[in-house]
Parts: structure tokens; sequence; C-alpha cells
């Protein structure tokens, strides 16, 4: 329906792979809905980083597939060990731009890579308070490229963030 194509193509061109593949998941899961995918990605961008930022392993474990889930642990692990903590603060979102999606018909698995590009203020200290890393006034551009992954058609609506990198 028309309505459909154009919850696509206010993201992505209809032409383009990624749309072709949202049709794909639209016929296979005809509630899923590209702006409603985008808005939950801004959501879990700040949920996740702050998550990790204040080393939240509880909520990561929930948002995180297995292995991209270890990656993250060990960080908050190694600041642990090290006796560090962050003080962080999420400046807003500047961008959120789909870059990919694929679908998979056999395993029904999607996957949707989102590039992301936020201002936040980050600072490291050691246990006697010396700042590592960061800085209290600097707010920071920050950019990630994070691929989400859900199987299309159950009942569970929740994406989980399957990748990061460039």
């Amino acid at each position: 329906s028309f309505s459909d194509d154009e919850d696509i193509s206010d993201y992505v061109e209809l032409s383009s792979k990624a749309g072709q593949q949202f049709k794909k998941i639209k016929v296979h899961e005809p509630k899923f809905s590209v702006k409603n995918f985008v808005s939950g990605a801004k959501g879990a961008y700040e949920l996740i980083l702050m998550a990790f930022e204040k080393g939240d392993l509880d909520l990561l474990k929930n948002h995180l597939a297995e292995d991209v889930y270890k990656d993250f642990e060990a960080v908050v692990v190694d600041r642990a060990d090290n006796g560090y903590t962050v003080n962080a603060s999420f400046g807003g979102l500047r961008e959120i731009r789909i870059r990919d999606a694929l679908f998979d018909q056999e395993s029904m698995v999607a996957e949707i890579t989102v590039f992301f590009k936020c201002e936040l203020t980050s600072v490291v200290k050691d246990k006697n308070d010396v700042i590592v890393e960061g800085n209290n006034s600097k707010v920071k551009t920050h950019t990630d490229l994070w691929t989400f992954g859900r199987v299309i058609g159950t009942e569970d609506p929740a994406w989980k963030l399957i990748a990061t990198g460039e």
C-alpha cells in the first residue's frame, strides 16, 4: 500500500537494496514500521551508550547479543579492575540514518545497520580522582555504526544490538 511505501521512502530510497529488504520484511510482518524501528533505535542508542558508560551490565545484557555483550563487559570489568569511574552525560542525538537492511527469508532474521551521531561529555577518573580520559567541560561528537537484529514474525518485538563497528 501507499503508506507502507511512504514509511520506507521517508528513510531510504524505495528502489535501494535496503528499501527492497524492508518491503520483504513487511510482507512477513505487516505491522513492521521503519518509523517505529528508528524511534526505538534512538531510545536504545542512548540507553545502551549510557549503560555502557555507567557499567550497568544487567541492562546491557538485555539489549545486546551475546558476543557484543562480552566485548562491552570486558571494557566495563577492566575499568572496574583499574578503579576507574566514568561520569558521562548524553547531549543529544544529532543524526540517525539507516545505512543498510538485510533480510534472510530462510532464517527470518532481519539486520538493520544504523549510523548515529551524538554529542556527549565523558570523563574517566582513576581511584585518586585524577582524570585519565575526557574532559568535563568539553562536549564531544561521537559516531557509531550499530547493527540491530531480530527474528521477523515472532512474538518478541525486541531488537538486539548484534554488531558494532565502522
